[in-house]
């Protein structure tokens, strides 16, 4: 996982399958931008998160989503997260805080999409400040 796309020795997108041209969208994203796996762990985030909460890389990595979702909003997220999931569309919205690294909040909307890459399910998380 990191800010950046894995790529080959020309800077080439790797990943097979669909995942390069989704990284690289995601890499170059101005949104803060995160991509989930099927047990909703944390694959791929891009540098406007980093920015958005304030954690370098390595921090926002080893970081779970209760550390960065207000406590008071975890079931607007779930909610959000069943609908994406679930739902013939594969898309949701929600407005919520996440907290940053100085420990302050954000206010902001969540685009969830579901995409699905090689037979496997992603789900793709922007957040705008609202």
């Amino acid at each position: 996982m990191s800010a950046t796309p894995p790529a080959d020795s020309e800077g080439v997108p790797t990943g097979g399958g669909g995942l390069p041209s989704l990284y690289y969208g995601i890499a170059r994203s101005a949104d803060a931008t995160t991509v989930h796996d099927e047990s909703g762990a944390l694959t791929f985030f891009n540098a406007a998160c980093s920015r958005l909460l304030g954690y370098d890389a390595d921090e926002l990595a080893s970081l779970t989503g209760d550390g960065i979702v207000h406590p008071d909003d975890a079931a607007l997220l779930a909610e959000a997260t069943d609908r994406a999931t679930l739902s013939p569309g594969g898309s949701a919205d929600t407005q919520l805080r996440l907290v940053r690294k100085d420990g302050s909040d954000v206010l902001v909307r969540l685009g969830l999409s579901r995409v699905e890459v090689s037979g496997r399910r992603y789900l793709v998380v922007e957040s705008v400040p609202a």
